[in-house]
């Protein structure tokens, strides 16, 4: 399915994603959904992060931490949570949670790490990824955890940019655990506090 068609004028993308921001559905992801799932991930990471990259054997390792494979582990594991965001019926992105992770830099345990949230390029900038880190927070707040962190690359400016609008707060900086440039290795980590009386909504 397209998501968006490139031959269209900027303001005719612009209607067409509206349009179809409002098909958006966010569910729970299942195990039937692995398969899929290992085709969206890899996709959407290579997409966003593939200028990180001068070993392409290292990158062909950080793609299989998408795969089919990984995923289905990953749904098996009883601290993590999957959602995936479908538009008429199609994956086009995803997030990951994992339940009272230690936090890296204060090394509290009673908060939720997002370590993935991807979209396929088609489907960003419709409001999906705030749609995801909604339903992530609100499941959050039901089990009572404190805050929800995440890292990411220093280098990923729009990403942070939004991580910085909706609320989020950097507290520390570390190095990404595997081989990339030298000079794009540092990520931020991030922090949002949950309050389940007036935490608000993303926006």
């Amino acid at each position: 399915m397209v998501i968006a068609c490139c031959r269209l004028p900027g303001k005719q993308i612009e209607v067409e994603k509206y349009r179809m921001s409002k098909l958006v559905t966010i569910r729970r992801a299942s195990g039937c959904d692995a398969e899929t799932l290992g085709v969206v991930g890899p996709a959407a990471y290579a997409a966003t992060y593939h200028y990180l990259w001068n070993d392409c054997v290292a990158l062909a390792h950080q793609l299989n931490t998408f795969s089919k494979s990984a995923f289905l582990a990953l749904l098996q594991r009883p601290d993590t949570r999957v959602w995936v965001a479908e538009i008429a019926g199609e994956i086009v992105g995803f997030l990951t949670m994992i339940v009272n992770s230690k936090n890296p830099i204060t090394h509290d345990t009673s908060g939720a790490e997002i370590p993935r949230i991807y979209l396929l390029p088609g489907s960003q900038k419709m409001g999906i990824g705030v749609q995801l880190l909604n339903t992530a927070q609100e499941h959050a707040i039901e089990l009572k955890l404190t805050h929800m962190w995440l890292d990411v690359m220093e280098s990923a400016t729009a990403a942070r940019s939004a991580y910085y609008k909706w609320g989020f707060s950097e507290i520390g900086r570390k190095d990404f655990p595997h081989k990339v440039k030298a000079d794009l290795s540092k990520m931020i980590v991030l922090s949002i506090k949950l309050n389940a009386k007036g935490n608000r909504t993303f926006m």
